[in-house]
C-alpha cells in the first residue's frame, strides 16, 4: 500500500563497486509481527541511520578513489625512477669499461718500463765518451747518437703516458663512485615507492572490504525488514478492514469537497495516514486504504479533469484536478475505465479496485487527498499527522469518514 509517485520517491539502492561497490539499501530498526506500529521519532530515527550509511559508503567511495589517483601517479613515478636507473646502471658500465681499458693501457706501459729499466741495469752504466770512441766511423757515430737520443725520447713518451692514464683512471673512478651512489639512490627511491604503493594497494582493499562489509550487512537487515513488512502489512490490512472511526468529525463550517465516495461499497477503510511504510526508502504513508474486491467502481470524487499514471510502487494510478487547483491520487487500479482521461463530473467511473504495484495480492484504492492549503483545525490522524513532511498530502479519514458513510 503506497503513496504517489509524488509521494513516496524510491530510496538510494546499494552502491556498486566497480570496477566495483554495490548500492546501499535503507537501515531500519527490527521488529517482529507482534511488534507495534513506529512511532514518529523511530521513523526519524531510522531515516537518520540510512542517511548516515549511506553517506558512509559515499565518504568509501571518495577515499578510494582519491588513492586511486595517488596510486596512479606514484606507479607513473616508479616507471620514470626505472628508466632513470637503467639509464645510470648503462653508465656505469661504459665507465667500467673505459675503467677497464684504461687501466690495460696502463699496465701495458708499466711493463716496458720496467723492461727498459731491467736493460739499463744489465747493460750498466755508459758515458758519452765510450760511445763516441766506440764508433767506427762517423756514420756509425751518428746512427749511435740517434739511437740515444730515441731512447731517450721513447722512456719519456712513455712515462708520460703512464702518468696521464694515471690521471685518467683516478677520474674515472670518481665519476664510477659517483655513479653507484646516485644508482643506490634511486635504489633507496624505488624501494619507498615499491612500499608506498604496496600500503595503498592494502589501504584501498581495506576500504572495499568495510564497503562490502557494510553493504551485505545493510542487505541482511533488508531481507528481515522485508519479511517484517510483509507482516506488518497483513496486520495492517486486518486494521484497515474495520469499521471507520464515527468520532472524527469535519470541523465546523468545513465543506467536504468530496461530492461522492470514490469506491463504490462493499467497501472497508481505516486511519492509516501516516503509518510507516518501508518500500523503497523508509517513508510516511500519505492517503488512506479503501478495501474492496477486484473490479469494484472507482469514481471521480468531483467535478474536474481525470489523468491516468503509472509507476512501479503505486501501479496503475488515477488523478482527478479540481478547478481550484486541488486534486486527489488514486492508486493500485486493476484497469482504467472510459473516462480516465479527460473532464469527468462527481461520480464519474475512472477505474477500478486491483493491488498493481506493490499491493501485493491486497486489492484496495489507495487514496490522496492534496487540498489547496491545509484546512484550519483539521484533526490528526491515527498515528498523529496532519500531513506528511515534504508533500502536500492531508489527512484524507475526515471527508472520506463522512462522504462515505
Amino acid at each position: 500500500m503506497t503513496g504517489s509517485d509524488r509521494t513516496f520517491p524510491v530510496g538510494p539502492r546499494l552502491l556498486a563497486f566497480g570496477a566495483a561497490i554495490v548500492a546501499l539499501l535503507v537501515l531500519v530498526p527490527m521488529a517482529g509481527a507482534s511488534t507495534p506500529a513506529p512511532t514518529k521519532s523511530q521513523v526519524q530515527s531510522a531515516h537518520q541511520a540510512y542517511l548516515a550509511a549511506e553517506s558512509k559508503i559515499q565518504e568509501y567511495r571518495s577515499e578510494i578513489e582519491s588513492t586511486q589517483i595517488q596510486l596512479n601517479a606514484a606507479v607513473e613515478k616508479l616507471d620514470r625512477l626505472q628508466a632513470q636507473l637503467e639509464e645510470i646502471q648503462a653508465q656505469i658500465a661504459q665507465t667500467k669499461a673505459r675503467i677497464a681499458d684504461a687501466q690495460a693501457r696502463y699496465e701495458r706501459i708499466r711493463s716496458q718500463l720496467e723492461d727498459r729499466a731491467a736493460q739499463a741495469f744489465i747493460a750498466g752504466p755508459a758515458s758519452d765518451l765510450e760511445i763516441f770512441l766506440g764508433a767506427t766511423s762517423m756514420d756509425d757515430l751518428s746512427d749511435r747518437m740517434e739511437f740515444v737520443d730515441a731512447v731517450t725520447q721513447s722512456d719519456a713518451a712513455l712515462a708520460q703516458q703512464a702518468s696521464n692514464l694515471k690521471v685518467v683512471l683516478e677520474i674515472e673512478e670518481k665519476s664510477l663512485e659517483e655513479l653507484e651512489a646516485k644508482q643506490q639512490d634511486q635504489v633507496d627511491q624505488q624501494t619507498a615507492l615499491r612500499n608506498e604503493i604496496l600500503n595503498k594497494l592494502s589501504y584501498i582493499s581495506s576500504l572495499r572490504d568495510s564497503a562490502v562489509a557494510l553493504a551485505e550487512r545493510t542487505l541482511q537487515q533488508y531481507k528481515t525488514l522485508d519479511k517484517q513488512r510483509q507482516n506488518y502489512l497483513e496486520q495492517q490490512a486486518q486494521s484497515t478492514v474495520s469499521a471507520p472511526s464515527p468520532d472524527v468529525q469535519l470541523p465546523p463550517g468545513f465543506v467536504n469537497p468530496l461530492k461522492v465516495c470514490p469506491v463504490d461499497p462493499p467497501r472497508a477503510f481505516g486511519d492509516g495516514f501516516g503509518a510507516p511504510r518501508y518500500t523503497g526508502s523508509f517513508h510516511l504513508h500519505a492517503g488512506d486504504d479503501i478495501l474492496s474486491d477486484y473490479g469494484t467502481t472507482i469514481r471521480a470524487p468531483f467535478d474536474g479533469v481525470a489523468k491516468p499514471t503509472y509507476n512501479t510502487l503505486g501501479g496503475n494510478g488515477e488523478y482527478v484536478y479540481a478547478p481550484d487547483g486541488s486534486y486527489v491520487y488514486n492508486a493500485h487500479l486493476q484497469s482504467y475505465a472510459a473516462k480516465s482521461n479527460g473532464p469527468v463530473k462527481a461520480g464519474d467511473v475512472i477505474g477500478y479496485v486491483g493491488d498493481t504495484g506493490d499491493a501485493k495480492g491486497t486489492p484496495h484504492d489507495h487514496f490522496e487527498w492534496h487540498p489547496i492549503s491545509v484546512p484550519a483545525n483539521w484533526p490528526a490522524s491515527f498515528y498523529g499527522y496532519v500531513t506528511i513532511p515534504g508533500t502536500s498530502a492531508v489527512n484524507p479519514y475526515p471527508v472520506l469518514n463522512d462522504v462515505c458513510n
